[in-house]
């Protein structure tokens, strides 16, 4: 082996001795920046890989390529810029992703209000069906089974009673609603206690001009049904039809239409102390309404016991539908010469379901037939007193300076102001 050894210092810096514990240390730190400054200068060199810089010149060519890209396009779009490469780099939505937003949301909407559409139809024709079906069976309960006693001879009868008649194609078509028409909410005299759903308000749809052509056809005035095909327009509840509707909840509905229409001053012609007419406005917003002072029991009936006879009975309050099968009964007895009135007894009929538990129909029947006068009275009386809705009696001021106390008058002007039959 050679005896040379290495040259630790060179000769240029001899090594001095004897130095004192400061210089010792001030020597140090300056060979600690010195390699420090050549390792940091060695990083900034433009051919060193970005992998091999140190973790402090990664970050900070980083910082520098970011703000550049958001100085130049406004948005970081570059993955590798990100301080995770497996991080999602945020984008600025661009104009097409805004429109294909827009598009999946209609398309969203539109699903679902064609869902609600099918659902209404389905759940209204439902309730036509429940209807027809009812009207069906009562086609043979309705028949009396007792002979009246006119002044004249009796006539043989072999007509069944029922409100159910050919039903006209074109008249159903106008009485479907539009379930995405503008509507309101109002509340129903009888707060629904009566009603199969019990609903205390129901939805109304405003009535439009085409409503108005509609129901000014000559045809459908003579024919009485405009207000039917009216109301099952604007009511906008599959389970509660016109004929479903109490008389006083069906007032309350008139008085909103004809006020959201054409204003809630209704002009009327009226008779003064005189007889003599006189023209005059009633405020429809100032009307009072009549609630149900009486509460049904958990089927929607009442009970009442009969003074003298003090039968026990269950009966309901008439319905729009009911009122019109008693007038079609009514009709077809003077179409064959039926010289007795039974409107009373075709009422309490239809009015009474049940007597001392009993609710056979026959039994009823022959139960009504037989009733005495003053049992009649006194329940026609109790009937009046709890039936429901708005109050129609009036009290108006008439020119002489005098009043006046009438009643409402409902006709084609409560709808048509301006209509002349």
């Amino acid at each position: 082996m050679s005896d040379i050894k290495p040259n630790v210092f060179p000769n240029n810096q001899p090594q001095k001795p004897n130095l004192t514990e400061a210089e010792k240390l001030a020597a140090y730190e300056a060979e600690k920046m010195m390699v420090t400054n050549e390792i940091y200068s060695s990083q900034m060199q433009t051919d060193t890989p970005y992998e091999h810089m140190s973790a402090i010149e990664q970050m900070r060519y980083r910082t520098e390529a970011q703000l550049k890209q958001r100085q130049d396009i406004g948005v970081v779009k570059d993955p590798s810029l990100s301080e995770k490469t497996n991080t999602r780099v945020f984008q600025q939505p661009t104009k097409e992703d805004n429109n294909e937003e827009q598009i999946r949301l209609r398309d969203e909407q539109l699903k679902k209000n064609l869902q609600q559409t099918q659902n209404y139809q389905r759940l209204s024709q439902e309730a036509m069906d429940r209807n027809k079906e009812y009207y069906e069976q009562k086609t043979m309960e309705n028949k009396p089974s007792y002979q009246p006693q006119p002044s004249s001879p009796v006539i043989k009868d072999n007509t069944t009673y029922t409100s159910q008649q050919a039903i006209d194609p074109y008249i159903l078509e106008l009485s479907q609603p539009n379930y995405n028409a503008p509507f309101d909410v109002i509340p129903l005299p009888s707060k629904g206690k009566l009603y199969r759903n019990k609903k205390q308000n129901v939805r109304l749809a405003y009535m439009t001009t085409a409503d108005e052509n509609i129901l000014t056809s000559p045809n459908l005035l003579k024919s009485g049904e405009f207000l039917e095909i009216l109301i099952n327009r604007k009511l906008l509840e599959p389970e509660l039809r016109y004929k479903d509707l109490l008389p006083g909840d069906r007032n309350a509905i008139m008085l909103w239409l004809r006020a959201t229409a054409y204003g809630e001053m209704y002009p009327v012609t009226l008779l003064d102390e005189n007889d003599e007419a006189f023209e005059t406005e009633i405020n429809l917003n100032e009307l009072k309404t009549i609630d149900l002072n009486v509460e049904p029991d958990e089927d929607g009936l009442f009970n009442f016991t009969m003074p003298l006879s003090k039968a026990n009975v269950r009966f309901k309050l008439l319905t729009c539908g009911d009122i019109d099968n008693i007038e079609e009964m009514l009709e077809r007895d003077s179409e064959n010469n039926i010289l007795v009135n039974n409107a009373n007894t075709y009422k309490l009929e239809k009015m009474i379901i049940e007597v001392n538990g009993d609710t056979n129909k026959t039994m009823i029947r022959d139960f009504v037939n037989y009733m005495r006068i003053q049992d009649s009275k006194e329940f026609n009386k109790f009937v009046e007193s709890i039936e429901t809705g708005i109050d129609l009696d009036i009290e108006v001021g008439t020119p002489g300076g005098g009043s006046i106390k009438t009643f409402l008058p409902l006709n084609v002007r409560f709808f048509w102001p301006d209509f002349r039959v």
